[in-house]
């Protein structure tokens, strides 16, 4: 995905919205907490230079993120959910630096505005079954 080459959103804040995004499109698919993270290697790289291996290191044992060679993911036992092309690009919206895809849904709370996205920027694949999404 080609990105500005002087964002206005620094590159850590899009990794973990996407992070973010991941592990709540897990939950979303199975009702519980991913026991695992996974970010592309140049991704991670820049967010450990960008955040210090020490917070890296909390991260891994927090959330165990860990390198990934397919993208962004999330997993269990229950099974593995990835970010499709199009969450990549609907993140941007979602940063404010391009047009908010048409179908994801705002909704105003007390805490501020939260954001549903459409079920097709994730690729889910159950323990033992076929993927879908």
């Amino acid at each position: 995905m080609d990105l500005p080459s002087n964002p206005p959103v620094s590159p850590a804040v899009r990794i973990t919205v996407l992070l973010r995004l991941v592990s709540e499109g897990f939950q979303d698919a199975f009702g519980a907490r991913p026991e695992w993270l996974e970010a592309p290697p140049v991704d991670l790289a820049e967010l450990r230079e960008v955040v210090g291996v020490e917070r890296i290191g909390q991260l891994r044992a927090a959330t165990g993120l860990r390198e990934g060679s397919q993208g962004y993911a999330a997993g269990g036992p229950a099974g593995v959910v990835r970010l499709a092309a199009a969450a990549h690009e609907g993140v941007l919206g979602l940063l404010g630096v391009a047009a908010l895809p048409p179908d994801v849904i705002i909704e105003q709370t007390d805490e501020g505005p939260r954001y549903h996205v459409p079920d097709d920027w994730f690729l889910t694949t159950p323990a033992g079954g076929p993927a879908r999404g």
